[in-house]
């Protein structure tokens, strides 16, 4: 078997809401993104989601090649980059070609992703996100309330505007996925907007209070606090 061709499809669509953060907090319902089919020659096709215009450097690389060395592939592709660094465009195109690639290899196999995968059960803990900085209150709290409906127990907010607004919203989920388990998993995204020194009183607060119910969150995670460079930081 042999990967014969890539193609690509943009989509674009409105949703029902807005999504914000942020650096963006009112929020845009636009969307829009690609798919990315590699083809072989005996007709099973590898799919995924995104990609990047790096996708037309990467892609002729795996041309020819047997499909279903996944791993040799990324090889191949990660040292074609190495000079540069696999960044930005580059590591966008060769984690879509990646995916594609799996999604490939399972349908020859005959097999869900996650068994070639080598996971013992198709299945695998969730957490809500709402991306929900425009939201108000009522609708957080009717977001994650549907969430819980769900059985979930873990959520991610999105903060770094306000430490009031934020404390006030993190009860609000906190409340709603305390329904499925007296200490849900809570998480906060500021999406880089603080510095390292505005990022330490804010993620201590949000992350060690013990809100109005007076029991601690079971685990609370802090993601993407600062500007890059400056790495992530997580508390358990």
């Amino acid at each position: 078997m042999k990967v014969t061709g890539f193609r690509t499809r943009s989509y674009y669509f409105m949703m029902n809401r807005k999504l914000g953060d942020a650096n963006g907090p009112i929020g845009n319902a636009r969307s829009a993104g690609s798919f990315l089919f590699i083809d072989t020659d005996e007709g099973i096709t590898g799919v995924s989601l995104g990609g990047s215009p790096a996708l037309g450097k990467f892609g002729p690389l795996i041309v020819g090649e047997d499909p279903r060395g996944v791993v040799g592939l990324w090889k191949k592709m990660c040292d074609f980059a190495f000079k540069g660094g696999v960044e930005g465009q580059d590591r966008a195109a060769i984690s879509a070609i990646d995916v594609a690639l799996w999604d490939l290899k399972a349908k020859i196999n005959g097999e869900p992703l996650w068994r070639t995968l080598g996971a013992s059960e198709g299945k695998a803990k969730a957490y809500a996100s709402g991306i929900d900085m425009p939201l108000s209150d009522e609708e957080l709290a009717a977001f994650y309330g549907r969430m819980a409906d769900q059985g979930i127990d873990a959520g991610k907010l999105k903060v770094g505007l306000d430490m009031d607004d934020d404390l006030r919203r993190i009860q609000i989920v906190k409340d709603q996925l305390s329904r499925v388990n007296r200490r849900p998993h809570l998480m906060i995204d500021s999406n880089e907007y603080w510095s390292p020194k505005q990022a330490i009183p804010p993620t201590r607060r949000s992350t060690s209070s013990r809100w109005a119910s007076g029991r601690p969150a079971s685990r609370a995670r802090c993601r993407s606090p600062t500007w890059r460079p400056a790495s992530s930081c997580r508390w358990r």
